[in-house]
């Protein structure tokens, strides 16, 4: 396992690598960082040359810049990959990632080689206006958060809600039942809590700048400018079905796509399901 930085025009994004073979860039949801793919790398790198980034804001790459657009975050994507000496990639993104590689396949057909966009459901509707409504529950707080905090009446007011709106999400993660139930009480228990709980702290000061980044960017129109053979994976939940599946849609809007469902999901897939998720790219991807 290789890790370092790369420079690029929008900052240093740092970056994870492993494995030999034609590229795979993995792009991470967000709050999270490439943390999230720490079992997925291995199976991966069997047969590919594997790169996870933080993309900037997250982990440990540059905070986000102002004015921060998926394009623009797509574009140093394609930076990272020059310095690195990738050319062309298959590309997989989950969440926030798959907007991103979205950006960069529909701006630059070039550099992609494959692209697989995952994610549950609410992540997955191409209108604009549509996917903002689905994403309110999910999202609103951290816009609320940010403007308590600009509103608060001192330093040390802005600090305690700050603090404990962090409190409140690490102690609902060390008590998470789901990981219980995935590793047990074991060290890989810890260490996934852990990435989670750093992801959180790294990514508080670029939670509401990403997801307005993300509101503001066309997917559909994205969508339809992408050339690639393309692969769309829906996380679908029962929590979810009012939104009504999404992955056909959105492999209807590109020529050369196809749709595939996990069911039962969650936004755990990565990690919890890391088997399922790897045989599905596994069986899209040339060998």
């Amino acid at each position: 396992m290789r890790r370092g930085y790369t420079d690029t025009v929008e900052g240093q994004i740092y970056f994870t690598e492993t494995g030999e073979g034609p590229a795979l860039i993995l792009l991470h949801p967000s709050p999270q960082s490439s943390r999230v793919y720490g079992r997925l790398m291995p199976v991966m790198a069997e047969r590919f040359r594997v790169v996870a980034f933080d993309t900037l804001g997250f982990g440990r790459s540059d905070p986000l810049p102002d004015g921060v657009t998926m394009e623009r975050l797509g574009g140093s994507v394609g930076d990272a990959m020059t310095v690195l000496g990738i050319e062309r990639a298959h590309l997989f993104g989950f969440h926030t990632g798959n907007k991103i590689a979205a950006a960069l396949a529909s701006a630059r057909p070039d550099r992609v080689d494959r692209l697989m966009l995952c994610g549950q459901t609410h992540s997955l509707i191409a209108d604009q206006s549509t996917r903002i409504a689905a994403f309110g529950p999910i999202t609103d707080r951290y816009f609320e958060a940010m403007s308590a905090e600009a509103e608060a009446d001192s330093a040390a007011t802005a600090h305690f809600q700050w603090a404990t709106e962090m409190f409140a999400d690490m102690s609902r993660l060390w008590w998470d039942k789901r990981a219980i139930g995935e590793f047990g009480y074991r060290p890989e228990l810890r260490r996934y809590l852990a990435a989670r709980i750093s992801d959180l702290l790294e990514a508080k000061p670029s939670a509401a700048a990403i997801y307005a980044a993300n509101f503001g960017f066309d997917f559909e129109a994205a969508l339809r400018r992408v050339v690639a053979p393309s692969l769309v994976i829906e996380v679908a939940s029962k929590a979810e079905a009012h939104l009504g599946p999404q992955a056909a849609r959105l492999a209807a809007l590109m020529p050369n796509a196809q749709a595939a469902t996990i069911e039962e999901g969650d936004r755990e897939v990565l990690e919890m399901r890391t088997e399922e998720v790897a045989r599905l790219i596994l069986d899209f991807l040339p060998c």
